[in-house]
C-alpha cells in the first residue's frame, strides 16, 4: 500500500452485491481471505441502497452499525454513505448533465 501512496494513486473497487464476496471460495480458504482482504483494504466506503436479501451480508461484512444498517436499507436514488475515517455521512450526488448522458445506464436498458 505504501508503494500506492507513494505514487499518487489510488485503487477502487466497486462491487455490485458485497455478497458476491463469498462466492470467492470457502470460509477459511485463500481465495475468501484474498477477497476479505481487498476489502479491508478499503479505507473509504461508499455504500447505495441495499436489496432487503442483502443487507444483512454487507452489514456483516462492512462491519456496519444499527443506524448504517437502517440508511442503507432507505437510501433513495443518488444518495450513498460514505464511511470515512470510522465517521458515516449521507451524500447526496450530484451529476452535471455532461456525466448524466455519460453513465445513465438506466436510458442503455430501453
Amino acid at each position: 500500500m505504501e508503494a500506492v501512496r507513494g505514487l499518487g494513486i489510488a485503487n477502487l473497487m466497486v462491487i455490485h452485491r458485497l455478497s458476491d464476496l463469498l462466492t470467492a471460495g470457502d470460509a477459511g480458504s485463500q481465495g475468501r481471505a484474498l477477497a476479505e482482504g481487498l476489502l479491508a483494504d478499503c479505507s473509504t466506503r461508499i455504500i447505495y441502497r441495499q436489496e432487503t436479501d442483502q443487507i444483512q451480508a454487507a452489514a456483516t461484512l462492512l462491519g456496519l452499525t444499527a443506524v448504517e444498517t437502517g440508511a442503507i436499507s432507505h437510501l433513495t436514488r443518488g444518495r450513498g454513505l460514505w464511511r470515512v475515517a470510522g465517521r458515516s455521512f449521507v451524500v447526496q450526488h450530484l451529476l452535471h448533465p455532461t456525466e448524466k448522458s455519460l453513465f445513465d445506464t438506466d436510458s442503455r436498458m430501453h
